[in-house]
């Protein structure tokens, strides 16, 4: 669960990675897809990363949802993960997710209201 600091805000637990894409990225992200995916994927051994993937269709841009890292933290992953490094990703952007509701697998992770 979250946790509440003694002046009452809530530290989420949860942030979204949200890159923006380049123009034509299936194709443009061919050279540089094995070595992104492994980079995430270390996260995901390590239990840093619930989910991530595309949006849209073509997509434009990519959601990844980090369990238990600070913003720095996520901060310094973009900066070295070979999409962002390589160009495929134009602008990043790290914000708290305040989840409340989920499958049950999440209840650690979820704001109780």
């Amino acid at each position: 669960m979250a946790s509440t600091s003694s002046a009452g805000t809530i530290t989420p637990k949860l942030h979204v990675l949200q890159y923006d894409y380049v123009c034509d990225v299936v194709e443009k992200r061919k050279p540089h897809r094995e070595a992104h995916l492994s980079f995430i994927g270390k996260q995901v051994e390590n239990g840093n990363v619930l989910l991530g993937g595309a949006v849209g269709s073509p997509p434009t841009s990519a959601l990844i949802i980090f369990r238990n890292l600070t913003s720095n933290e996520i901060e310094q992953f973009a900066k070295q993960d070979p999409y962002v490094i390589n160009g495929i990703v134009t602008k990043y952007t790290v914000k708290p997710y305040m989840a409340v509701v989920g499958d049950n697998l999440l209840n650690d992770d979820l704001i109780k209201i």
